[in-house]
């Protein structure tokens, strides 16, 4: 499937909508810049939030590397208010979502990974050029 940033920014939505207590969820290249976030997330919170995904998945990989383990895959992190998910995508972006308490995580789990199925290739840092150009024009 061939995503373009519109079809990412409804798919990032879509998901939001329909995976029960997510809140927010973005899309984050190899070289930790921002892609794409649904569209209840302030800009600035969404860069924030991508230096965090970006910085998680080079922590877990060194991780991985240091105990001779295989890549990781996918973390899930619980806070007091609810869970943080990150997962890989093999170009070395990454997609990261926050979930309330209340969420099934599992059903995150799951739904993340058809996510990542969906849009995976579209994670490269020419999507980013592509969308902070649209984001510039609004």
């Amino acid at each position: 499937m061939n995503t373009t940033s519109a079809q990412l920014d409804f798919l990032l939505n879509d998901f939001v909508g329909r995976v029960p207590h997510v809140t927010h969820v973005i899309a984050v290249a190899a070289d930790g810049l921002l892609i794409a976030s649904n569209n209840t997330l302030p800009r600035d919170e969404a860069e924030r939030l991508s230096a965090i995904a970006s910085g998680l998945t080079s922590l877990l990989a060194g991780a991985a590397r240091s105990l001779q383990a295989d890549p990781v895959i996918s973390n899930l992190t619980e806070m007091n208010g609810g869970f943080m998910f990150s997962r890989s995508v093999s170009s070395g972006a990454s997609i990261l979502a926050l979930a309330g308490l209340n969420c099934d995580i599992g059903q995150v789990g799951h739904e993340l990974a058809n996510l990542i199925n969906q849009v995976g290739p579209a994670l490269t840092p020419a999507a980013r050029q592509v969308y902070a150009a649209q984001y510039q024009q609004h």
